[in-house]
């Protein structure tokens, strides 16, 4: 009798288990990451009966976890690059809607500004119209600095997410460490930590949203963690701590960091992959710099070639153009490698032609040997002993003793747009009008004619004096035919009416590269006159030139304009966001399937868990009345022997 309560009892016992396993499933049905608990049966040993073995009753053999760790490894990929998606998203939208709206981006701004100053080519000598002009003009370079400045709190954005992100990284981490040593402890006793190991796992989960991670689980049951090239977060019951650092070459720019053996601190963004992490260094990188260079192009470009030409008209005091737009200088911001000291060597860094520029920044570096130049966008590599480099529209040159590890930021586009401001201040100083005119004698019988006047600089303007051009049959001697030059170069001009009457043009190189066109057939003693002009109220042929610069292709290498090319970035930063956002919905659908694959292994079924209820309540019911039975025949025996 005593054998059959005892196999009763274990029955009792281990069914009572299994209620409270699937108890315990039915209550974390809605706990997030808790894996589905299973109860594994084992049969007692059985014990000799003579010839024959007689069953003992049962014991609980384990109570495991529902759990598939290719699943689960399928899942933390899933959720790292869903996190990496989805923040990239986020940042590329926000910038997409910046640039993209009409009302705050410069494209309306731009042509805004052209049509005024074609309104002053139409009337140059109306005040009003050159007063709405610098109106327009403020509003231009408000739209360049609002526009700048919205961008560059996006970087700080970024910056905010790096320092949230590597925070919540180091409280992942040192929890995961604590949950090692719980594991480890708990193993050691004997039985699986089920809710522990449930906890651990959610933790990584969440720490792979953060940054791609590799999870590398040790014989004692504790999980080591690494993140990039192998740099540990977690190791045991110990946690690495992430810092954030100021880049070394970018200022107000966070990179991801760690701190080595005698207080160095390596910075192994390079490294990271995946998660929100890797989200943001990808805006910053792909999205961001190119916007912004991209928009600092457009604004030095503007500058420098607007008042350049506005250099060579005539405002209505009769003064050559000022600046219209103040001038834009390039940054160069030194470091001295690993120190903290300021380099000997020294940088230069001269824009040549604005038409030329990347959207891009350069890298100057010494490595003991020679200087690199490194183009940052597309990673174009160039090196100089001496360290003078021409190239993409600059000139780049160094000064003083270098030591190696020395460099140098190189940034003639970046940040621009911040700096570009209105110099102009009254209407009048607007030089509609062109310093030179042109002129030819009333006495002229020929049909001869001169056109196409044009300035290239404004060295010797204005004009001291007249310049003016007779024709000569015998201008050169042996009959060679000319025109005499009085003034100005002084000397003869080759023209021949026999074969040049379609148009010859010349150049004065020393009378601001005064440059004209002759045609026609001119009679002996023919004569025009060049002579600075006195800034006619009615003269508009620099504004016109001014006008026409808005359909000119003057940006990158003269083959777009500068409304092509702000359209170019918004239309890129588009580009990108519809990438980031299908990326993100295909992100999130494989998430999804992750998801439910996992529930399929670990989720918890009310209809299953239900059914198992009766079956376990089954089971007790039969166990019970096997006790019952027991103590009937136990009562039937006793009363037997009491006989």
């Amino acid at each position: 009798m005593a054998d059959l309560l005892g196999i009763a009892s274990s029955g009792l016992e281990a069914i009572q288990q299994a209620l409270r396993t699937t108890g315990h499933n039915i209550a974390n049905v809605n706990t997030e990451g808790y894996s589905r608990q299973v109860t594994d049966f084992a049969t007692l040993p059985s014990q000799r009966a003579g010839d024959f073995f007689s069953g003992s009753g049962v014991e609980i053999g384990a109570v495991r976890r529902a759990y598939d760790s290719f699943v689960v490894d399928e899942l933390r990929t899933r959720g790292s690059k869903l996190g990496m998606a989805s923040t990239f998203e986020s940042l590329a939208s926000g910038l997409d809607s910046l640039v993209g709206d009409s009302n705050n981006g410069l494209a309306s701004a731009l042509e805004g500004f052209f049509n005024s100053v074609q309104d002053v080519a139409n009337d140059p000598s109306s005040i009003s119209a050159r007063q709405v002009l610098l109106s327009d003009a403020k509003i231009l370079t408000d739209r360049f600095t609002q526009l700048n400045e919205s961008m560059q709190g996006f970087e700080r954005d970024a910056n905010n997410r790096i320092s949230s992100s590597v925070s919540e990284i180091n409280d992942l981490t040192t929890n995961i460490a604590d949950l090692n040593a719980d594991i480890v402890f708990a193993l050691s006793t004997g039985g699986e930590p089920n809710d522990l190991l449930d906890q651990r796992d959610a933790l990584l989960m969440q720490l792979s949203s953060k940054v791609g991670i590799i999870s590398i689980e040790q014989n004692d049951g504790a999980v080591n963690v690494f993140v990039g090239k192998g740099q540990p977060l977690v190791v045991g019951g110990k946690a690495q701590q992430l810092q954030v650092v100021g880049n070394p070459v970018y200022p107000n720019r966070l990179e991801i960091g760690v701190l080595q053996p005698g207080g160095f601190q390596q910075i192994i963004s390079p490294q990271i992959s995946g998660g929100e992490l890797q989200g943001v260094l990808d805006f910053r990188s792909r999205v961001f710099d190119p916007a912004v260079s991209e928009l600092g192009r457009v604004a030095v470009a503007m500058t420098d070639l607007f008042n350049t030409q506005h250099h060579l008209g005539m405002d209505l005091n009769g003064q050559l153009g000022g600046d219209f737009f103040s001038t834009l200088s390039p940054a160069v911001i030194a470091s001295a490698g690993n120190s903290t000291t300021v380099p000997a060597a020294t940088a230069s860094l001269t824009i040549d032609n604005t038409s030329d520029l990347e959207a891009t920044d350069y890298l100057l570096v010494y490595d003991g040997t020679e200087w690199g130049l490194t183009r940052t966008s597309d990673g174009a590599f160039f090196s100089d002993a001496a360290g003078n480099f021409a190239l993409d529209g600059l000139t780049v040159s160094v000064g003083g003793t270098p030591a190696a590890g020395d460099s140098f930021l190189l940034r003639p586009v970046h940040g621009a747009a911040g700096q570009f401001g209105l110099q102009l201040s009254a209407p009048e100083q607007f030089a509609a009008a062109a310093p030179v005119v042109s002129s030819q004698a009333l006495s002229n019988s020929g049909s001869a004619s001169m056109s196409a006047l044009s300035l290239s600089s404004t060295g010797g303007l204005p004009l001291a004096g007249d310049i003016t051009l007779s024709f000569n049959p015998d201008a050169l001697g042996a009959g060679v035919p000319g025109f005499d030059v009085v003034g100005g170069p002084g000397g003869t001009l080759a023209f021949d009416p026999a074969t040049e009457s379609g148009g010859k043009t010349f150049t004065f190189a020393g009378s601001g590269g005064l440059s004209f066109t002759l045609s026609g057939i001119p009679n002996n003693g023919d004569a025009f006159t060049l002579s600075a002009s006195s800034g006619a109220p009615g003269d508009n042929r620099n504004a016109l030139l001014l006008g026409a610069m808005q359909s000119q292709r003057l940006v990158e290498g003269s083959t777009i304009t500068f409304g092509e090319a702000y359209s170019g970035m918004v239309g890129g930063v588009g580009v990108v966001t519809r990438q980031a956002q299908a990326n993100l919905q295909a992100e999130d659908s494989l998430m999804n399937n992750a998801v439910t694959a996992r529930d399929r292994v670990s989720g918890v079924n009310l209809e299953e868990e239900a059914a198992e209820l009766v079956r376990l309540q089954q089971a007790y019911q039969a166990a019970a009345q096997l006790v019952a039975i027991a103590d009937t025949l136990f009562q039937t025996l006793i009363g037997a022997t009491r006989r």
